[in-house]
This record gives C-alpha cells, sequence and structure tokens, in this order.
C-alpha cells in the first residue's frame, strides 16, 4: 500500500516537473522572439546598436528553432551593415551558412520580400558565389550567365555578348554563345567565325563546335561538320538532342551509313520535315535497300564460283546451250527482277497480315521478329515500319519502336493508331512534348484502356 502511495507521488512529481520545463521553454521562446521583433524595429528604426544587442539575444534563444534563428541572423546581418561594422558581418554570415548547410531555412524563415532582397544584395557581394550555389537552399540567388542572357531582348543580346567578349577577351565562352547566337538567327558565317574565335582560346569547346558543326552543315561542309561532332563527347551529344538532325545529315552525306543508322533512332520527329533531312533519310534507305540486293546476288555468285579442283574439269556436255541462253541473258534478268520484286512484295503483304493477327491476339514481340525479318527484304515499306512500330510500342520494345518515327512521319490525318502509338513511344522514351502534340491529335478518334492511361499520363486527363 505504502509503495503504491509513493509510486502516485512520483507520477505527480513527474508531470508536474515537465509542465515546469514546458513552461520554461515556452517562456524562452517568447522571450526570444520578443527581442527579434524588438531587434526589427530598431533596425528598421535604425537605431543599429540597439538592434545589433537585441537581435545577439534574440539568435541565441532561437538556437532549437532554424528558420527563426536564419530570421535573426538576417537582421543581425542588416543591422551590422547599416551600422558599418563590416568586420562583424562575416561571421554573421559565416552562421548563416553553417545553418543553411545543416537545416536549409531560409526560404521558410517569415521575411518580406523587400528584406530579403536587401539581405541577398549584401550576402551576394560578401560571400563567394560558388558557395552560395553550393548550399541547395541558397543555390538560386546566383544567376547564371544563360538566365542573365535569357532576361536580355534578342534584339540586344548580340551586343551584349559582344561587349562581354571585349571586357573578358581570354574566356571562350563569349565567342562560343556568339557562335550559337549568329548560328540561331541564320549566320552561318559568322557563326563559324565565332566558333573558330572560341576554339583557339579553349579547344575542344563543347559550345563553340556544336554550333560549328551545325553552321558546317547549313554550308554543306559535312565532311568538317562530321569532324565537330565527332570531337564532342558522348554526354554532350547526349544533351544536345538539337544536334541530332544536322549530324544524321552529315554521316550521310559523308557515307556513314552504320552511324547515320545508330543516329537515326533518336532524330525528334520534328526534325523529320526539314528538307535536308527528309533527302539524308531517303538516301539511308536506298543504300540499305542497294545492300540488301547485293548480299543475295554476291551469295549466288559465291554458290556458282567453281573450286580450285575443278577449274580444270571439261566443260560439261549442256555447256553450249548454256552459252546459248546466254544470248537473252537481258530481257530473262529484267523478268526475273521484275519476278523477284513481284515475291517480295508478296511476302511483305502476308507478314503485315500475320503480324496483324499476332498483334490482336497479344503476341507483339513475336509479331516484331516477324516484321524486322520482313524490312530486311523489304525496307522501304511504310506499312510494314507502321506496323512495327505498334508492335513494339506493345511490346514494350520503345527503342525499336522509336527508330521507326523518322521513317514513317509525317501522318496523314486517318492515321490515328499509328499518331498514337508514336505518342506513347515519344512518352516513353522522354519526349513529352511531342507525345502531347501527337496524342492531342489522335485521342479524339482512338479508345481503349491503353488510350485512357496515356492520356492521363501525357495530357493529365482525369
Amino acid at each position: 500500500m505504502k509503495n503504491r502511495h509513493l509510486s502516485r507521488v512520483f507520477a505527480l512529481v513527474s508531470v508536474a516537473a515537465a509542465i515546469v520545463t514546458s513552461n520554461a521553454a515556452f517562456g524562452a521562446d517568447e522571450f526570444s522572439d520578443a527581442r527579434l521583433r524588438s531587434g526589427e524595429d530598431a533596425t528598421v528604426a535604425r537605431r543599429y546598436l540597439d538592434a545589433i544587442a537585441e537581435l545577439k539575444i534574440a539568435a541565441f534563444g532561437a538556437l532549437d528553432r532554424p528558420p527563426v534563428l536564419s530570421e535573426a541572423l538576417v537582421w543581425l546581418a542588416l543591422a551590422q551593415s547599416g551600422a558599418g561594422r563590416t568586420a562583424d558581418l562575416q561571421p554573421t554570415f559565416d552562421r548563416f551558412l553553417q545553418v543553411e548547410r545543416r537545416f536549409g531555412a531560409y526560404p521558410k524563415a517569415k521575411l518580406e520580400p523587400d528584406t530579403r532582397a536587401s539581405f541577398q544584395a549584401i550576402l551576394l557581394k560578401e560571400v563567394p558565389h560558388a558557395t552560395i550555389v553550393s548550399i541547395p537552399s541558397l543555390a538560386n540567388l546566383v544567376q547564371t550567365e544563360d538566365q542573365k542572357m535569357a532576361a536580355v531582348p534578342a534584339a540586344d543580346r548580340r551586343r551584349y555578348l559582344e561587349a562581354a567578349a571585349k571586357r573578358e577577351p581570354a574566356q571562350a565562352k563569349w565567342p562560343a554563345a556568339l557562335a550559337r547566337d549568329a548560328m540561331d538567327s541564320g549566320d552561318a558565317k559568322q557563326a563559324i567565325r565565332w566558333a573558330d574565335q572560341a576554339l583557339k582560346l579553349e579547344p575542344g569547346n563543347a559550345d563553340a563546335l556544336a554550333a560549328r558543326g551545325r553552321a558546317r552543315v547549313a554550308t554543306k561542309d559535312y565532311t568538317a561538320a562530321a569532324r565537330d561532332f565527332a570531337a564532342l563527347p558522348p554526354a554532350e551529344l547526349a544533351r544536345r538532342p538539337e544536334l541530332v538532325a544536322d549530324r544524321f545529315v552529315a554521316l550521310v552525306e559523308t557515307g556513314d551509313w552504320s552511324g547515320a543508322e545508330q543516329v537515326l533512332a533518336g532524330l525528334p520527329v520534328a526534325a523529320a520535315s526539314r528538307a535536308d533531312v527528309a533527302r539524308a533519310q531517303q538516301k539511308l534507305a536506298a543504300e540499305k535497300q542497294r545492300r540488301n540486293a547485293a548480299a543475295p546476288a554476291g551469295a549466288a555468285a559465291a554458290s556458282t564460283r567453281p573450286r580450285p579442283a575443278e577449274a580444270a574439269a571439261p566443260p560439261a556436255p549442256s555447256a553450249p546451250a548454256s552459252s546459248a541462253s546466254a544470248g537473252h541473258s537481258g530481257p530473262a534478268a529484267g523478268k526475273a527482277i521484275a519476278s523477284s520484286a513481284d515475291a517480295t512484295a508478296a511476302r511483305s503483304r502476308e507478314t503485315l497480315a500475320e503480324s496483324r493477327r499476332l498483334i490482336t491476339t497479344g503476341n507483339s514481340a513475336q509479331a516484331m521478329q516477324l516484321l524486322d525479318d520482313a524490312l530486311r527484304a523489304d525496307p522501304g515499306n511504310r506499312e510494314l515500319r507502321i506496323a512495327l512500330l505498334e508492335a513494339g510500342c506493345l511490346s514494350r520494345s520503345y527503342g525499336v519502336a522509336a527508330a521507326q518515327l523518322p521513317l514513317v512521319t509525317p501522318f496523314s490525318d486517318t492515321e490515328a493508331a499509328p499518331m498514337f502509338y508514336a505518342a506513347v513511344v515519344l512518352y516513353e522514351t522522354g519526349r513529352d512534348n511531342e507525345a502531347k502534340s501527337y496524342l492531342e491529335k489522335a485521342a479524339p478518334r482512338v479508345s481503349g484502356p491503353l488510350v485512357d492511361e496515356y492520356s492521363r499520363k501525357i495530357l493529365g486527363r482525369p
């Protein structure tokens, strides 16, 4: 009985202690907040020395509340700056940066926009920009060169860049930016001139190589353009999709067929409407067709070529008859070629019908293999490629499907289903804007669970 009584006493004492501690903490917070408000008022009233005294107390009392501590340090820096105590600013900024590295509290601090602007002006002046950029919660305070340039009106951009190039003549970034600006304005010769200047200052400058490569394609100097694109590291090429079309044209025009085929898979659909890109695609398709036609002929010639042991053998009795028929080889060859073309077309039709059956029964991967085999013999068949686009999409072989897009676009208004599959493939390969464009056209004319799923994903429809 006595023990139970003592337990209740101890429990009551513990609760009382917790209440006292909580009230003390609450009182400390109230006191700290009052000092902060007083320091703010004194700073606004330009009583900077009073403000500094109050704000130091406020900062000490807010050690366990990072947003409030950040707020107090902001006002302390403003008061010290107003009082001309520049030597005291560095310790305040060091403490502020330490809080930001650990807690990222500055965005959550209760500060008016004009207060933030005044503080940030001092921060950017006193603290190295590299240090600010290294802290995630502060990185957006430093404006990049691209952001500064984007803010300059297009009409004034060239003057802005030329002034910067004159101000910092040893910096390759300025002539490289001028090369890009000239190319965007359609002045290929000026783009080459500025790019050459940038590359003298910094051999291998990616911006200059990219701009000069584009300019050389525009001036039909394809060999030099291919060299510029080849000099760019793969990572740079991957992050510059705008180069794909120009690089594809350069590779085709220099006869690098395998390289062109690899680049073709990443060609933006919008680029297919360019006249030089369309011509390059036609050349590549013709070359593939020539190689496919040459392969069986070479194999047939190899199979009839006599082996060394047979070379000295006497001619077969039927040799004269073969010679007689040789006189009719021209017309016979023409008929054979026509017959071969008819046979290829017939096989393509059969493959197309079988692929549709396989897709309907859920065997898209098998249909894709069948279509791929058929396209080796009939690479220019657009219907086969559209079917391969569908089969690749449904079997989630998005890379294979994406490679068909430049070869089957543009779609007609009646080709809603291919446009839908194109939208899915583009979305799944990270080209969201192109995907949205196609799906907006196709969605009103197609339906089904897959359409509903991708309408939600791409268009945000419920």
